[in-house]
């Protein structure tokens, strides 16, 4: 069936209800799918189609704006991915290029796709996670691997990646570049290593779901504090992980573990009115114990063997807060040791920021200050917005107004976060009554 032949025409101009709802499914499919589609269409194409992939399911989003208005298919991802599709072959055969059994294979794919009852793309779940080892292959940069795979697979954009990787964004498109370039010049992309060379390449995808998750929990810009389809994607994939043999270590238990305790706090991160809730304020009975205890049951299974490594820590952490009975009775001291050994392991400024946070809860808000002032001392943190919200947050709370006012008001033009910003507002405009 061609695409777009299931939809329902009419010469009538569409409702503008039925607009807002159709913006409403197509901005939820292009946050959820975009990267599944790249990544399908990537392996089928190759990987120096990217910016040609890109720009189909760009064009396909925008045809079902016009579309989708007069009556939505049935299967609105297969509709997308086949749309954007035909755009690639359309465009390669005006280029001149054969266009040969790589696109019958989409083909299979996308009829699959359509015909899996109550799925959406069903193939793509495997495909992805191919396309994140096939990315993440030796020819390329331990961390140039990691930022073209959160580019194809996890549909970042270069200011998202940059931003993950606390760099710019001149820096970011210079290293996809690079990295896109050795990918083709790789003759076994995209084909899948042996069983036995997975998990040559394991920390890297790791370390592709963590930063996928950490922009789900945390956006860094839009008009959302969350990406639930992200957090639960890379829940999805790590436990997908875990089901091959090759694949199912204790570390990969830690990282499943991690993403379920902090996604059980999901619900309670923001209010009705969309606004940010602070830990210490959240309802823990709005708190998804199911996955918590999916989570705990990651930990268990993490501890076999004697690896315990970063993943392990930070899931730690995580539990302690998610299995506390209230904000009050959070075992700070073991989340500080934690914390401790993870910067022993490997110093970052990100868990110094939150390992401070911690200390201010046992030794007092004046000590954790004076410790940050004391080790944040180089200018570039200047411009490191969770720098000047902790900075804020600290001066707050030791009677400073006039100086956290100034923090959180540096911190709100360093935020692209919509909701970040809100709260920054508001707690600008409460120190300055």
């Amino acid at each position: 069936m061609a695409a777009g032949s299931n939809l329902e025409r009419s010469s009538k101009c569409p409702d503008p209800m039925d607009i807002e709802r159709t913006n409403e499914i197509i901005d939820h499919l292009f946050r959820q799918k975009a990267g599944q589609m790249v990544s399908l269409l990537s392996r089928i194409f190759g990987i120096d189609k990217l910016e040609m992939i890109e720009d189909a399911v760009q064009e396909a989003m925008i045809a079902a704006m016009r579309k989708w208005p007069f009556g939505v298919p049935e299967n609105p991802s297969a509709w997308l991915i086949q749309t954007a599709r035909n755009r690639v072959i359309d465009e390669l055969r005006r280029a001149g290029k054969s266009v040969g059994l790589e696109t019958d294979e989409g083909l299979e794919l996308q009829d699959s796709a359509s015909t899996t009852p109550g799925e959406q793309l069903s193939p793509i779940g495997d495909d992805e996670l191919r396309m994140i080892f096939a990315c993440c292959s030796p020819a390329v940069a331990a961390d140039s691997r990691v930022a073209l795979t959160l580019k194809i697979v996890g549909g970042f954009s270069v200011p998202e990646i940059a931003r993950a990787f606390l760099s710019n964004d001149e820096a970011i498109a210079k290293m996809l570049t690079r990295a896109k370039k050795r990918l083709r010049d790789d003759t076994n992309f995209p084909e899948l290593p042996p069983s036995r060379e997975l998990l040559e390449r394991l920390d890297a995808v790791l370390r592709v779901l963590y930063l996928m998750f950490n922009e789900g929990f945390g956006a860094t810009a839009g008009d959302d504090l969350v990406r639930r389809e992200l957090c639960f994607e890379a829940i999805r994939l790590a436990e997908m992980l875990l089901r091959s043999p090759e694949t199912s270590t204790p570390k990969v238990q830690a990282l499943a573990a991690l993403f379920c305790f902090q996604a059980a706090r999901l619900p309670a991160r923001t209010n009705e009115a969309g606004e940010l809730v602070l830990l210490e304020d959240q309802d823990r009975s709005r708190w998804d114990m199911r996955l918590a205890e999916r989570g705990l049951e990651h930990f268990r299974l993490s501890a076999r063997g004697d690896e315990r490594t970063e993943y392990h820590l930070e899931s730690e952490i995580a539990g302690v807060y998610t299995l506390a009975p209230s904000f009050a009775e959070t075992d700070w001291p073991r989340i500080l040791a934690c914390y401790d050994e993870l910067q022993r392991r490997r110093y970052s400024d990100v868990v110094e920021l939150n390992r401070l946070i911690v200390l201010s809860r046992i030794e007092g808000v004046g000590r954790a200050l004076s410790k940050l002032d004391a080790q944040f001392t180089d200018g570039r943190f200047d411009r490191f917005y969770l720098y000047q919200i902790t900075r804020g947050h600290f001066l707050a709370e030791a009677g400073r107004e006039s100086e956290a006012e100034a923090a959180f008001t540096k911190s709100l033009s360093l935020s692209d976060n919509t909701v970040v910003r809100r709260s920054l507002i508001e707690r600008i405009a409460r120190l300055s009554r």
